[in-house]
C-alpha cells in the first residue's frame, strides 16, 4: 500500500466527521428536536386540589329526596287480618292480645268488639294504639303479627310533616297577636268614655284570637298523638269450612240439594212457631167457643118459635 504524505492522512481522517455532520443536517431545519419542557409541579398540584374540592363539595351537597327527614312526622296505620277455623281459637286470641294491650304501659285499646253468637260464625275487633318507638318490641303487635291464623296486613303511611309545620307557625303568629292584643287591653283601661267602644273591640279580637289559639293547640295534640303512635287494627273472623264436593261439576246439585234441605227445614220451624203462637189462643178460645155454642141452642129455639107463631098469626089473619 503507497504511502501518503501526513496533509493527505490528516484529510483521510476528516471526512467521515464531516459525512456525519452532512447526514445530521439533511433532517430539514423545520424539525424540533428539543424535548417537551416538564410541567411545573405546581400547576399539577393545584388541578388536583381543584379536583379534590370539588368532589368534597359534591359529596356534602345532599341528595333530593335521600332519604327521610329526621324531623318528619308520619302518621301509620297497620291492619292484620286473622281467620280461624274454630270459635275456641278466636275467642282465645282475642282475649291474649287484649290482656297484652291493657298490661303494656305503651299499649292503649281505643275499641274492642267480641261476638260469639249461638249460631253463626265468631268475630272480633280490636282498635289499639302503640307508641311509635316501642311498636316493634309490643307484646300485642308480636302476638298478631306471628300469629298462624295471620291471612294478610295492610300498612299505610301519611306524612303530616308539613301540616305540623303550618299549625307551628300559625300559633306562634296568633300567639304573638294575643300579647299585643293584651297589651292594647291593659293600655286601654285608662280610656275615655269616647274611646270605650275602641277597647271593647279589642276585647273581642282578643277573645277571638285566644278561641283560634286553643284550636289551634288541640289540632296540635291530635297531630302529635297520631304521629307519636302507631294505629294498629286486628280483625278477627272465624271461616267457614267449604267441603270439597263444593268444587267440582256436581257441585251445583249438591249446592240445590243443600238449599232444598234448608228451605225444608225453614218451613218446619215456621210451622213449629205458628202452632207455638196459636196454642195459648186455643187454651183460652175452645171454653169460649163450648160456651158459646151452649148458649146459642137455646137462643136458636126461641128464635125458631118466635118465627113460627109469627107465620102462624098471618095465616090465620090471611084466612
Amino acid at each position: 500500500m503507497p504511502a501518503f504524505p501526513r496533509p493527505c492522512r490528516l484529510l483521510l481522517a476528516l471526512l467521515p466527521l464531516a459525512a456525519t455532520l452532512g447526514l445530521a443536517g439533511c433532517d430539514g431545519p423545520g424539525l424540533d428536536t428539543t424535548p417537551p419542557r416538564p410541567t411545573p409541579p405546581e400547576s399539577r398540584f393545584a388541578g388536583e386540589a381543584m379536583v379534590r374540592q370539588a368532589d368534597v363539595a359534591g359529596a356534602a351537597r345532599p341528595a333530593d329526596g335521600a332519604g327521610e327527614a329526621p324531623d318528619a312526622r308520619i302518621e301509620e296505620r297497620r291492619g292484620y287480618r286473622l281467620q280461624f277455623e274454630a270459635a275456641e281459637a278466636l275467642v282465645a286470641a282475642y282475649r291474649e292480645t287484649h290482656e297484652a294491650c291493657v298490661a303494656s304501659e305503651h299499649c292503649q285499646v281505643e275499641q274492642g268488639r267480641l261476638q260469639t253468637p249461638r249460631h253463626g260464625l265468631a268475630s272480633g275487633y280490636l282498635a289499639l294504639r302503640v307508641a311509635r318507638d316501642q311498636v316493634e318490641r309490643a307484646e300485642p303487635v308480636r302476638l298478631v303479627a306471628e300469629s298462624p291464623a295471620l291471612s294478610g296486613v295492610e300498612v299505610t303511611r301519611h306524612d303530616r310533616t308539613q301540616q305540623v309545620i303550618d299549625t307551628e307557625a300559625r300559633l306562634a303568629q296568633q300567639i304573638v297577636l294575643r300579647e299585643r292584643l293584651q297589651e292594647l287591653a291593659r293600655e286601654g283601661r285608662g280610656f275615655s268614655e269616647r274611646r270605650i267602644q275602641d277597647l271593647l273591640q279589642v276585647e273581642r279580637e282578643l277573645a277571638r284570637v285566644q278561641g283560634e289559639i286553643e284550636s289551634m293547640q288541640g289540632q296540635q295534640r291530635h297531630l302529635a298523638r297520631v304521629t307519636d303512635t302507631v294505629a294498629i287494627t286486628a280483625d278477627f273472623q272465624q271461616q267457614r269450612w267449604v267441603e270439597p264436593r263444593q268444587h267440582g261439576v256436581l257441585a251445583p246439585l249438591w249446592r240445590a240439594l243443600d238449599r232444598s234441605v234448608s228451605l225444608f227445614f225453614e218451613s218446619v220451624g215456621q210451622v213449629i212457631l205458628v202452632v207455638v203462637f196459636l196454642t195459648p189462643w186455643l187454651v183460652i178460645g175452645l171454653p169460649v167457643l163450648w160456651l158459646l155454642s151452649r148458649l146459642w141452642r137455646p137462643l136458636r129455639r126461641a128464635l125458631s118459635r118466635l118465627g113460627e107463631r109469627r107465620r102462624a098469626r098471618r095465616r090465620v089473619a090471611g084466612s
